[in-house]
C-alpha cells in the first residue's frame, strides 16, 4: 500500500498477512493508548459510538466498541488525542475489526508538534481502509519531530474501532531524587520475555495501574515440574535501586505462586546477548498474594544496574513492576556539587584562619608580664596535676599559649571553631587548660578589668577533684564533620 498523493511513498504496510507475531512496527509504544495516559480532548461527532473507543488497551469488541460518526457527512468528522507521552511517530495502526460495512472509507492522520506553535503537520496521508482488518502502516523514516497531540480524520464520515500510534518516548528533564526506572515514560523498555501469548510483557511497565481494561503481563499454564516465565526489562538509565513494586491487580487466581527478581549490568540492549554479563538476585523469591501490591527491598543498593529480570513461578499474570531508584548520573553530579561545595568551604576556613590567628598586639607592658608571672605560678604550683599510669598524656602547652587563653575577650585574639580549625591545619587544636578553684579566683582578679565584689561560692572537694582531673585525650581532639551527601533514595512505599 503506497502514498497515492505522492511520488514517492512516505508509508508501507508493515503487516500485509494481518497476522504477523512481529514486525517492523512491534518494538515501538503505543503512544496514544489510555493506558499511557492518553485521552480524546474533543471529536466532531460520537452518534453511534464514543471517540474515546479509539484509545482503549484491549482488542476491539462488538459493532459499539469503536468511534463510529452519524452518515451523510458533507465535509469529514475528526477527533484530536493527546497522547500519553511526547514521542517521535514511526507509524499507526488502523483497527476496524468489529465493523464490516460501518468503517470510513478512507482516513489521513497529522500531527501537533511537542511546544510548537499549535500548527498540525500530516503525518499519515489520505489512506483506504476496509473493514474487519487491521492497517498497520509503517513510516518509512520515524518522524525527527516528538508529538504530543494527533488528529484523525474520517473521510467522510464512518468508524474506527482502535487508533493505534507506534513511536518513541521522547523523556522529559529528569526528576530529583527517587524515580521509578522501569516506567515505559521515564524509557525503560521490556526488550523480552519467555512467553506473553495471554498478556503483552509491554504492559509491566504502564504508567498507569494496571484494570481490567489495561491488564498486564500473562503467560500461558505451564504443568512441566520446577516450570518458570521471566520478562527482562532494560531500565530508563543505569542506576542505584532502592525498592521493587510487584503488582498482582486485578489478578485473582491468576497470580503466580512466587516470584524473584534479578539484576545485571551491561552495555548492550539485551543482556542475554552479553557473555560478560551476570545476573545478581536483588529480590529474594517471595509468595505472591492475589490483588495485592507486593513492595520489594533491594538488597543490593550500592551498586549499579542497568536491567532488570522479573522470574516468576511456574507461570501467571503480573500486572505491574516497578523499580525505584537514582540514576548512575544524577547520583554524580550530586556528589560532584558536594565535593565543589567542601572545597569552596575549606577554601574559606583557611582564608578565616589565615586573617585570624595572627595575635592582637599588647598594649601595656606591664600588664602582660604579671600576666605570665601568674600564668606561671598557676601551672607550676596549683594546677599541674601528677600523672598517674592509668591516665592519658597531655601535651604541654607554652606560657604563650595558656596566656592567650587567660587573656580578658577584649584583647583575646579571634579563634576559630574547633570544626573549622580541624579542617584548615588537619591537626586537632591544644585541649583548654584546666584549673582548680583557688588558682582561677587569683588568675581572675588579676586579668579581670573590674575587681570582683563578690567571692565565688565555696566549693566542695569532689568539685575540685572534678576540675583537677584530666580531660580525656579523644575529647581534646577536634573531630572533623564528615560531610553527608542526599541520600540515594527514599525509603517510603
Amino acid at each position: 500500500m503506497g502514498n497515492s498523493q505522492s511520488s514517492l511513498p512516505t508509508y508501507y504496510n508493515a503487516d500485509p498477512t494481518n497476522n504477523a507475531r512481529s514486525h517492523s512496527l512491534s518494538g515501538y509504544v503505543d503512544l496514544a493508548s489510555a493506558a499511557m495516559g492518553a485521552s480524546v480532548e474533543r471529536a466532531s461527532d460520537e452518534r453511534f459510538g464514543a471517540a474515546a473507543n479509539l484509545i482503549k488497551a484491549g482488542a476491539p469488541g462488538a459493532a459499539g466498541d469503536a468511534w463510529v460518526t452519524r452518515r451523510h457527512n458533507p465535509t469529514a468528522d475528526w477527533a484530536e488525542i493527546r497522547l500519553g507521552s511526547a514521542g517521535t511517530i514511526a507509524g499507526f495502526d488502523i483497527d476496524t475489526r468489529g465493523l464490516d460495512g460501518e468503517q470510513a472509507a478512507a482516513v489521513s492522520v497529522e500531527g501537533r508538534v511537542a511546544g510548537g506553535d499549535g500548527a498540525w503537520q500530516e503525518l499519515l496521508p489520505k489512506v483506504e481502509i476496509s473493514g474487519n482488518a487491521r492497517h498497520q502502516l509503517a513510516l518509512w523514516t520515524e518522524t525527527a519531530d516528538a508529538f504530543s497531540h494527533v488528529r484523525i480524520t474520517l473521510h467522510p464520515d464512518g468508524g474506527v474501532a482502535r487508533l493505534r500510534v507506534y513511536g518513541t518516548v521522547v523523556v522529559g528533564p529528569p526528576v530529583e531524587g527517587e524515580t521509578d526506572l522501569a516506567s515505559v515514560t521515564s524509557g525503560a523498555r521490556v526488550i523480552a520475555a519467555s512467553d506473553d501469548s495471554l498478556g503483552a510483557r509491554d504492559n509491566l511497565i504502564l504508567p498507569t495501574s494496571g484494570d481490567a481494561s489495561t491488564q498486564g503481563w500473562k503467560t500461558r499454564r505451564a504443568h512441566a515440574p520446577d516450570h518458570n516465565d521471566w520478562a527482562i526489562v532494560r531500565l530508563a538509565a543505569p542506576g542505584f535501586l532502592t525498592r521493587l513494586s510487584i503488582d498482582t491487580r486485578p489478578y485473582d487466581g491468576d497470580q503466580p505462586v512466587s516470584a524473584a527478581v534479578q539484576a545485571c549490568y551491561s552495555d548492550r540492549a539485551n543482556p542475554e546477548r552479553d557473555p560478560e554479563c551476570f545476573w545478581y538476585q536483588i529480590a529474594p523469591r517471595t509468595e505472591l498474594s492475589a490483588n495485592t501490591l507486593h513492595d520489594l527491598e533491594v538488597t543490593l543498593n550500592d551498586v549499579p544496574f542497568s536491567h532488570i529480570k522479573l522470574v516468576i513461578h511456574p507461570d501467571g499474570a503480573i500486572a505491574r513492576l516497578r523499580a525505584y531508584g537514582q540514576r548512575v548520573n544524577d547520583v554524580e553530579q550530586e556528589a560532584a556539587r558536594e565535593d565543589a561545595e567542601a572545597s569552596a568551604e575549606a577554601a574559606l576556613a583557611a582564608e578565616i584562619g589565615l586573617a585570624d590567628s595572627t595575635p592582637a598586639p599588647s598594649t601595656d607592658a606591664e600588664d602582660t608580664a604579671q600576666i605570665d608571672l601568674v600564668v606561671a605560678e598557676a601551672i607550676e604550683v596549683v594546677v599541674k596535676p601528677k600523672r598517674t599510669d592509668d591516665q592519658p598524656h597531655r601535651p604541654k602547652k607554652s606560657k604563650k599559649v595558656e596566656k592567650q587563653q587567660l587573656m580578658s575577650p577584649a584583647a583575646r585574639p579571634k579563634k576559630l571553631k574547633p570544626k573549622r580549625q580541624a579542617e584548615d591545619s588537619g591537626r586537632a587544636s591544644p585541649p583548654p587548660t584546666q584549673f582548680s578553684s583557688r588558682a582561677g579566683e587569683l588568675i581572675q582578679s588579676l586579668t579581670s578589668p573590674v575587681p570582683q565584689r563578690k567571692r565565688a561560692r565555696t566549693r566542695s572537694h569532689a568539685e575540685d577533684d572534678l576540675d583537677n582531673a584530666p580531660a580525656n585525650a579523644a575529647d581534646a581532639k577536634s573531630k572533623r564533620t564528615v560531610r553527608k551527601s542526599k541520600p540515594r533514595s527514599k525509603t517510603d512505599a
